[in-house]
């Protein structure tokens, strides 16, 4: 008798640890995101704090999670190929939207920048900015060399118009090309301006433009890997929940207005081109295009 009490009890404990564990490792909810290029690389700062934002408003009814970066140093392109292949756990990236995507990425239909990054401001030697300044068509710009990162949507964007571009595989020294004169232009958004001079202004000859602006629709998506079905679900709920209460606006305007206000897009001559690579997206994103204000309507 006292053996199958024991015996009973001692699967009771059992059964109430294998449960534990399995509540324990269902609520460890591992997503992973893009880490920095470089020590001084803040571009991944507001992607991370968007999808935290999403799965804390998700939070009541998916649970708690953790969020990992990946290791400094990795590009762009290389981002592309391992969320295609779902090398880490979980692993969500902003990407330029266009038409030809890999197929093996899930697309969350919602232009988390809200359109600011398709202004662009350029990083250029002193002697590029006076010449800039002189700048009257889309014509006189062509004539600048575009220094842009290799596998950036923004490279097609601007061949497609006949702009010279040349590409590099690193983020970092293209500030210093763009500051020795090695390339012209290196375009930003005019969102990143900020961020991107305060951390890069102490390389000799480095400047930036104040003179012009090149415009075209970019929306940037987060995608992952189709088979992550429930961060699918439980980032694209919480991007419309928080879009509805305001608090993505509120993040938005925390990072991003100072460089705005900044870039003084008010008093730049903006030159517009199209995106032919938006062929056949869902237009329904342009909805959610912030409204900053007299600056951008020009």
């Amino acid at each position: 008798m006292h053996k199958k009490l024991a015996s009973g009890v001692y699967l009771l404990a059992s059964l109430l640890l294998l449960l534990s564990w399995g509540s324990a490792a269902k609520a460890e909810f591992i997503v992973t995101v893009m880490g920095p290029e470089a020590p001084a690389d803040k571009r991944y700062e507001y992607d991370r704090a968007v999808v935290e934002l999403a799965l804390t408003k998700t939070g009541a009814k998916f649970g708690s999670f953790t969020v990992r970066d990946t290791p400094v140093g990795q590009n762009t392109r290389r981002a592309m190929i391992e969320a295609s292949n779902n090398r880490h756990t979980n692993f969500i990236i902003k990407a330029s939207m266009s038409n030809d995507l890999p197929e093996s990425l899930a697309i969350i239909p919602f232009p988390v920048d809200l359109g600011i990054v398709g202004y662009r401001v350029a990083f250029v030697s002193e002697k590029n900015k006076e010449a800039l300044s002189r700048v009257k068509s889309l014509e006189d710009l062509k004539k600048f060399e575009v220094i842009q990162g290799l596998g950036w949507l923004d490279t097609r964007i601007l061949r497609h118009h006949g702009f010279n571009v040349r590409t590099n595989a690193e983020y970092q020294p293209m500030f210093s090309m763009a500051a020795l004169g090695r390339s012209d232009l290196f375009f930003r958004g005019a969102n990143e301006l900020l961020d991107e001079w305060e951390a890069q202004r102490s390389i000799p000859g480095l400047a930036f433009d104040e003179a012009i602006s090149v415009y075209y629709p970019l929306p940037r998506f987060l995608v992952t890997a189709r088979e992550n079905t429930e961060l699918i679900e439980r980032v694209h709920e919480g991007l419309l929940l928080a879009y509805e209460d305001g608090s993505l606006q509120q993040l938005w305007e925390d990072k991003y207005r100072a460089s705005i206000e900044f870039a003084n897009l008010g008093a730049r001559k903006v030159f517009r081109l199209e995106n032919p690579f938006l062929e056949g997206l869902d237009p329904s994103w342009q909805k959610y295009v912030y409204q900053v204000g007299s600056e951008l309507t020009q």
